[in-house]
């Protein structure tokens, strides 16, 4: 049977080095590689390891056997790799010329997997050779056949581009595909947040539209949730998978085939999705995180994962909080024990449901989604969400976790904003916690989509990048801070001098033109500038002025909130507790999308 199929033909061309490794004189086509005498293919790549921790802990496979369908003559090497102090080791396992005509597939010799590590395939022509297609399987008979049907889950909101893009490419991979593994076994619910959505161009037997309240990412994930639970058709997985993220058939194929055989000690755990950076595609932004509170530790961030090292040590086992739901494929069990996502309307709501995993999650490399990087985008209204969703979740999560312990997040929090100039967002991080102290009761009552309104009022106005050109004398090329270097380390003596002095707030302003930078600047880079110029990855501008009178204010204000966050915080926390079950039944969320008296299932 087969465990893992082979990724061969890139996405696109900046992602080669995922797939395959090889000349540029190697022709690579959807249908087939052609090698020449001598020309090798190194499929030790991310999309191509196999994870012998993995398939062996949480499959129970013993032994696999590499099967290839080519046409000509090659050199067959299976390679074991592992990591050891920063450098990867190698045992060969098979080494062996195969010939073939391409009418029927040939299998290496049994390979046994040991406990750790990878194993990776190269395939070097002694003539010239089409090479077709290739996979793991096993001959075990002892693994379990799982029932799986996967419901994928998008929550969409004026994103037309994105969501049909995927769906003709799922359609033409698998849905329509009885050659995929997949096949026959993959629905898909979309929640058309905005109602824009041609339905007629999307829709047909496995795929439907329903148009939904706004009411948030979470209230557009948690509908695609009831139409599964609630429906005729049953799944027994629901993948909850952001709009705008590209996503792959082989990422989906790879999720069912492990699901397929899993063990059922292990069925109840999460298979979340590494998130990968559209503008860098090779490069890692997350496989999985910590919560630790809110100072959250992305797992493997930035890792290049067109290095052999890298992708070996992303296929050992961490800990996790959470994954995030660009791809997070939950079973119904887990849904029907744990029930429903907290109305969060955005930002933590994925923290928040991960946590209730208590860390039972499964990460493979090849498992993945590309999507913008986040630091690219101004946070804009998420700086409130942020604080106020930071706040419930750890006083659902943590009963330990004390206001003294949140003031101090809060004041790193508005700390950062006031150096950066952006003295709004600080309004926005205070309201967030005025709100939560409210309280539970107060939060279910609320109208997502009113509060989002009234939020747009703190909020900075965004201009074009030409509107800049020629600004106090600033050229084109000054207005580009995407590619250079950011500083991660600030010398010791510098840091306590710029903090002292309020990141230059204190002292005159240099002269000059106004800064330029990405979203998420060194903070300390910015000492003493009058202006800043804050400009996204879509070329809109964030124009933040340094103010001494509104640093002062902003301070003011923290302190009168902290005295509110003394006086509440403890009795607050307690009001969420207690209605956690409340907020996360299916009651709640049908009458919080409205759907009590009509329902579209």
């Amino acid at each position: 049977m087969i465990l893992q199929k082979f990724a061969l033909y890139p996405y696109s061309e900046e992602t080669t080095q995922l797939y395959v490794k090889t000349t540029d004189k190697v022709v690579v086509s959807k249908e087939k590689i052609g090698l020449k005498a001598l020309e090798k293919i190194d499929m030790e790549t991310y999309f191509n390891l196999f994870s012998c921790l993995k398939w062996k802990k949480y499959v129970g496979i013993e032994s696999v056997h590499l099967r290839l369908k080519f046409n000509g003559q090659v050199r067959v090497k299976i390679e074991h790799l592992r990591r050891k102090e920063g450098h990867i080791e190698k045992d060969y396992l098979y080494d062996e010329i195969i010939q073939s005509d391409g009418t029927e597939y040939q299998n290496s010799k049994e390979i046994f997997l040991p406990e750790e590590g990878t194993l990776g395939v190269i395939l070097e022509a002694i003539e010239n050779t089409d090479f077709y297609k290739a996979d793991f399987s096993t001959d075990q008979m002892d693994l379990e056949e799982n029932d799986i049907n996967i419901g994928i889950g998008i929550c969409t909101f004026k994103r037309e581009k994105y969501v049909e893009r995927n769906m003709n490419l799922l359609k033409e991979s698998i849905l329509n595909n009885s050659n995929a593994e997949s096949y026959g076994h993959i629905k898909i619910c979309i929640s058309d947040n905005a109602g824009t959505l041609e339905a007629e161009k999307i829709e047909d037997s496995a795929i439907r539209v329903v148009k939904n309240k706004n009411l948030g990412g979470v209230g557009g994930f948690t509908r695609t949730m009831l139409e599964y639970l609630n429906g005729h058709e049953k799944v027994s997985h629901i993948l909850l998978m952001d709009d705008d993220a590209i996503i792959l058939p082989e990422t989906i194929e790879r999720n069912y085939l492990f699901l397929k055989h899993l063990k059922k000690k292990y069925y109840n755990y999460v298979i979340g999705g590494a998130l990968m950076r559209l503008d860098h595609p090779g490069i890692q932004y997350e496989s999985g995180a910590l919560w630790n509170n809110g100072d959250m530790i992305a797992h493997n961030h930035d890792f290049d994962m067109t290095s052999l090292e890298r992708c070996v040590a992303n296929e050992e086992e961490a800990e996790h909080d959470y994954v995030g739901w660009w791809y997070s494929c939950i079973p119904v069990t887990f849904i029907n024990k744990n029930k429903l996502p907290l109305p969060l309307f955005i930002h933590r709501d994925d923290i928040e449901y991960g946590l209730r995993a208590n860390g039972e999650f499964i990460l493979l490399n090849g498992i993945c989604v590309w999507h913008e990087a986040f630091e690219n985008k101004c946070p804009g209204t998420n700086e409130y969400y942020d604080i106020r969703n930071l706040a419930i979740l750890n006083a659902i999560h943590d009963d330990n976790f004390t206001g003294k312990q949140f003031k101090k997040i809060l004041f790193k929090e508005i700390s950062s904003n006031i150096g950066k100039y952006r003295y709004k967002y600080v309004d926005l991080n205070l309201l967030g916690i005025l709100d939560f102290l409210k309280g539970a009761k107060w939060f279910g009552e609320q109208d997502g989509i009113e509060i989002h309104k009234k939020l747009a009022a703190y909020n900075y106005e965004m201009k074009s990048k030409e509107d800049f050109i020629g600004y106090k004398g600033l050229m084109e090329e000054e207005l580009c801070p995407y590619g250079k270097e950011q500083r991660e380390n600030v010398p010791f003596l510098e840091k306590i001098w710029k903090m002292v002095t309020m990141n230059g707030h204190l002292l005159p302003a240099r002269r000059g033109k106004p800064k330029a930078e990405i979203p998420y600047p060194n903070i300390y880079d910015l000492y003493r500038y009058k202006e800043v110029l804050y400009i996204d990855s879509t070329d809109h501008v964030l124009d933040a002025k340094r103010s001494f009178v509104a640093m002062i204010a902003s301070y003011v204000k923290f302190f009168k909130v902290c005295k509110y966050i003394d006086q509440r915080y403890d009795k607050v926390c307690e009001q969420y507790r207690n209605m956690f079950g409340t907020f996360t039944s299916q009651d709640f969320w049908n009458h919080y999308l409205e759907l009590d008296n009509n329902r579209d299932l």
